[in-house]
């Protein structure tokens, strides 16, 4: 994985429908609520920093399309990635 759209895929393909249901929970993203809007694949946090350990060597440049992504894990890998 060294290009956005290769973690964007990998990471949509470990969606898991009752783990999102959760999170969308735990963060409060009905109507009104402060996390209102924000979408969820269902991974967990260990999951994602898998994902950085092996996505690692990824340009700098990709960096902004993956913190401008609608996931939320996905905006997560690419801060995890800045560190």
């Amino acid at each position: 994985m060294t290009t956005a759209k290769d973690i964007i895929e990998y990471m949509e393909s470990l969606y898991n429908e009752k783990q999102r249901k959760v999170l969308m929970g735990f963060f409060k993203t009905g109507k009104g609520e402060y996390g209102e809007g924000d979408e969820f694949l269902g991974i967990k946090v260990p999951q994602t920093r898998e994902v950085v350990k092996v996505a690692k060597d990824t340009p700098l440049s990709e960096i902004p399309e993956l913190l401008m992504n609608h996931w939320h894990e996905v905006r997560l890998c690419g801060w995890l990635l800045l560190v």
